[in-house]
């Protein structure tokens, strides 16, 4: 995923900020952000097929649905399907992570808490979505 465009869907004006300079920071050739799940699915509808985000970020604690459930309705629409989403997620108890887990939200990374750790996460999550874009699209290739 040298070359992407990356979605993010965070309430918090200061996350976007420091999320999007640690993408950037990481290739990332382009970053658009909104602030809650309706924002999102109607700047996907806006965006033709050729120009749909290469990979998604959206915070567990989004106004209205969550991005767990963001996440969820994406999938459900064929257009929107082979896009990466990775839910951001301030839980750290391990029960918390498990039950993340057995609700079947198995792309979800840890908000970090210093710029360093979005760096690192940043590069963590594009490393992720490449190897979930290569499942899809093996998926893909594997179907008549």
């Amino acid at each position: 995923m040298d070359r992407c465009n990356v979605l993010i869907i965070i309430e918090d004006l200061r996350d976007i900020k420091i999320l999007s300079e640690a993408f950037k920071g990481c290739g990332v050739d382009s970053v658009h952000y909104v602030h809650s799940a309706l924002q999102a699915f109607m700047y996907l509808e806006g965006q033709k097929k050729e120009s749909l985000p290469k990979l998604i970020i959206a915070d567990l604690n989004l106004p209205g649905i969550s991005g767990a459930q963001f996440r969820k309705d994406l999938k459900e629409v064929v257009r929107y399907k082979h896009i990466p989403v990775v839910v951001l997620s301030t839980l750290k108890k391990e029960q918390d992570l498990i039950r993340f887990h057995l609700s079947g939200e198995a792309d979800f990374v840890v908000k970090p808490t210093t710029p360093e750790e979005y760096i690192t996460v940043a590069n963590s999550i594009i490393k992720k979505a490449s190897m979930l874009q290569n499942q899809s699209n093996q998926i893909n290739d594997q179907q008549p």
